[in-house]
């Protein structure tokens, strides 16, 4: 059954530009179900069809600013066979079996990420209001990508508090193999961090590749060894590779190995990075090229003070390690911090670190990580290549 709900507060410009939630405080009370599709009105009339999801501050993600849309299968696919087309027409993409078919609010199909490895594609939704609206409506979305050339042989819903399921084909295998730029990575999509590989930094990664030539190369927090095993594929001299993550550490060890590159050029530190750092700064060691790619600090709104803090901090840490003339590529996942913040946490940590910096370059997520322009909550990483004196 469709809800009426009333804005409280003239949200007419927002909407209409794009923005696609709508928070409780804007809202007349009401309710509600978790993915119970809701008509959306003002004093003016009808704005919006979404679904709602009453335990969370957004508290309805909009669909479509068409009141008499239906969000059915044909909705779902038509969103499906646009994402699919872009993804299509990308030469970013060439060179990786590794993409994101769905990105959620970019593509319009909002609370719902699908991943692509190989031909095994892992869906994710946000929050229960998503997870109640979108699985009924996946086996559609699916062949609308299929259809648009993208192949899937299996689909694996992910969920926060429960193993997962196969809404399509069989459950997929511990590992899956996927490559990128001649690097192979083994995915853990059961169990590892977002759908399993961070596709929102390939980019970066590539961009990595010349800095690292020739130079000693520090990757903290770096999971599975992305940054390290491009930082190797483009000549560098040495690679460490810090996070505190046993499996992770694994992880990068199986990769390199089945990236057919030198073990010996490559030093894996099961370690908490800010402990790593002090010690390694006490030691002196230096390197030319540091990566610093932390998960968010700051999950919620509530935590930006906090999390303002741990980035200069940390910043500063990573920069005591710096060489002369290095550079420090740091990076922050945290759609609450907007990037005059994470400029306001390197200027903090180099006064703390007596260091020089200048921003060379500011960069953010993958081409397959579209972000819509009224939106600016979805353009959550940022990446600063710092040059460092």
């Amino acid at each position: 059954m469709r809800a009426r709900l009333r804005l409280s507060k003239d949200l007419r410009r927002s909407l209409s530009q794009g923005h696609p939630w709508i928070y409780d405080r804007a809202l007349e009370p009401a309710r509600l179900e978790p993915g119970q599709l809701a008509l959306v009105a003002d004093r003016r009339g009808p704005l919006a069809v979404g679904f709602a999801d009453p335990d969370s501050p957004i508290r309805l993600r909009v669909l479509s600013l068409d009141p008499a849309c239906e969000p059915d299968d044909g909705w779902a696919a038509e969103r499906a066979a646009r994402a699919a087309a872009l993804r299509r027409a990308d030469p970013h993409l060439a060179g990786t079996d590794a993409v994101r078919l769905v990105h959620g609010e970019g593509d319009r199909m909002p609370g719902l990420v699908i991943d692509l490895y190989a031909t095994t594609a892992v869906a994710v939704t946000d929050g229960a209001g998503a997870a109640a609206f979108w699985p009924a409506r996946l086996p559609a979305v699916v062949d609308a990508l299929s259809t648009a050339g993208h192949r899937i042989d299996r689909l694996w819903l992910r969920a926060r508090r429960s193993p997962g399921r196969a809404l399509i084909g069989d459950q997929p295998p511990p590992l899956v193999a996927v490559h990128e730029d001649g690097v192979r990575f083994e995915v853990d999509i059961h169990r590892g961090q977002k759908t399993g590989l961070f596709l929102d930094q390939r980019e970066n990664r590539r961009y990595l590749r010349p800095l690292a030539a020739g130079r000693r190369v520090l990757n903290l927090f770096g999971y599975t060894g992305g940054f390290s095993l491009h930082a190797d594929l483009g000549g560098a001299a040495h690679v460490v590779t810090v996070d505190q993550s046993r499996p992770a550490i694994e992880a990068a060890a199986r990769n390199i190995a089945a990236s057919g590159l030198d073990p010996k050029k490559h030093e894996l530190a099961c370690a908490d990075a800010f402990a790593w750092l002090e010690q390694a700064a006490a030691a002196r060691r230096r390197f030319e090229v540091v990566v610093c790619d932390p998960p968010s600090f700051a999950p919620r709104a509530q935590a930006l003070d906090a999390a303002r803090a741990a980035y200069r901090r940390l910043n500063a840490l990573a920069l005591a390690v710096v060489a002369p003339g290095g550079l420090l590529l740091t990076a922050s996942c945290s759609s609450h911090m907007t990037p005059a913040d994470l400029r306001d946490a390197v200027a903090g940590a180099a006064l703390d670190a007596s260091r020089r910096v200048l921003v060379r370059a500011a960069r953010g997520a993958a081409s397959d990580h579209p972000v819509l322009p009224a939106f600016p909550e979805g353009d959550y990483l940022k990446l600063l290549d710092l040059s460092v004196e």
